[in-house]
């Protein structure tokens, strides 16, 4: 459950939450629980730089409504000068929480909100020994909010910019003592109830929405078109039809790169999703020569291919051919960004598991694996058609210039500038 009451995850979400204060690194003064959920201040707190601040140990999911977290305070201290906010991953751990740039946060000793400011505003009640103070990022909405004891404040900051940010207490009195929740236990503060008069507002607002019998074609048209599910599509304009309303798909050299493409898209999908990689790797020397080699984006598509062809092979157990395969060509895959060489440590180690689809790669297994490598070669394939069609506008706007005896040179960049204004 950790997490889940924090936060409302799309299912595109995949971050994992804080769930727990970074023991690694925090401002002076601070003696830390073995659950590492809990903080006590000892240090001097004379000076406005001898702070004890800590985030999370992970930065807040953005891939989502929204985020909370709750503090409850054990001990005021001597002046209950605790904090409460977010922070970026730079911030200075000697500050409170809303005293620097791109940090904000909500103090207990004078109930005001901070944002790179000492002074502060006015915002809400005081809070101390026994209160429990929660905070809330609200990534539709671009706000943070604030609650006590289980009641939501008003809106404290608006307008706040995506970015990467981490929860954050701050203390700055002797004995402060404060114990955090990020979703391990139930909530003072009813955020499941929030959650669902948030979905109420998004439905009414849906239906309030009037869409055209031919938009909505045109959207789900579009999404399927680009994605390569060309029977789909064929279906869906057959249907669409009967209203007069379908779009016929065109093919050959006339055609715009998603619709001259369609048919390639969808054999080496439907290719790619049978786990067939071999004959997928086949008709992209066929089809798309350009994408197996010289480009930033044809060793991207390498190392998708490359990477699922070694899951199919653990996945059918054929272990000797997959040490192999791995050995030849997933040892020379060029050293990429640290998350594609993070990807590709776990993908090889698919093989030290017995039983690997009830391992923690386990997911590696999952059609959605198969999915998301398709929507990657997908996109590489309409790249690299799109990049064709603008070196033969180039070469033809050249030709041109050379056949009438000179004139102004033509450059691309200029006219794609034009174009958008």
């Amino acid at each position: 459950m950790l997490g889940q009451q924090a936060s409302v995850q799309t299912p595109h979400a995949a971050a994992v939450a804080p769930d727990a204060f970074n023991t690694a690194q925090h401002g002076p003064g601070l003696e830390i629980g073995k659950d590492k959920l809990s903080i006590r201040y000892v240090g001097d707190g004379r000076h406005d730089n001898d702070v004890g601040s800590i985030q999370g140990n992970r930065p807040v999911p953005t891939q989502q409504l929204l985020y909370y977290f709750e503090v409850t305070v054990v001990d005021q201290g001597e002046l209950g000068r605790i904090a409460i906010g977010f922070t970026e991953k730079s911030f200075k751990l000697t500050r409170q929480p809303g005293w620097e740039a791109s940090s904000y946060g909500y103090h207990g000793d004078d109930g005001r909100k901070f944002y790179h400011s000492e002074k502060g505003e006015e915002y809400g009640p005081k809070w101390s020994a026994g209160d429990t103070v929660g905070a809330c990022l609200h990534f539709e909405r671009q706000e943070i909010f604030f609650t006590k004891n289980g009641t939501r404040l008003k809106t404290a900051f608006r307008n706040v910019r995506p970015q990467q940010l981490y929860p954050t207490i701050g203390l700055h009195s002797k004995n402060e003592h404060v114990v955090v929740n990020f979703g391990g236990s139930p909530f003072k503060f009813d955020l499941e109830g929030l959650l669902a008069e948030e979905r109420e507002q998004q439905a009414a607002e849906v239906q309030r929405m009037s869409v055209a019998a031919s938009d909505a074609h045109q959207i789900v048209r579009s999404y399927l078109l680009f994605h390569g599910y060309g029977a789909t599509l064929a279906a869906f304009d057959a249907a669409a039809g009967a209203e007069g309303i379908a779009q016929p798909m065109y093919e050959g050299d006339d055609a715009e790169p998603m619709s001259a493409t369609l048919a390639t898209r969808q054999a080496v999908r439907g290719a790619i999703m049978a786990g067939q990689l071999v004959p997928a790797m086949e008709l992209l020397r066929q089809q798309c020569p350009g994408l197996l080699g010289g480009s930033a984006v044809a060793d991207e598509v390498q190392f998708h291919m490359s990477c699922q062809q070694f899951i199919e092979l653990i996945r059918e157990g054929r272990i000797m051919e997959a040490m192999q395969f791995a050995q030849s060509v997933l040892a020379g895959l060029k050293p990429g960004a640290a998350h594609k060489d993070s990807q590709l440590k776990e993908v090889v180690a698919l093989i030290a598991y017995e039983h690997p689809e009830q391992s923690p790669l386990a997911h590696l297994l999952h059609l959605s694996q198969r999915e998301a490598v398709a929507d990657a070669v997908n996109a590489a394939i309409l790249q690299s058609s799109l990049e064709v069609l603008l070196r033969q506008l180039v070469a033809t706007r050249m030709a041109l210039r050379e056949e009438h005896g000179g004139g102004e040179p033509f450059d691309l960049c200029e006219a794609l500038q034009r174009s958008r204004s």
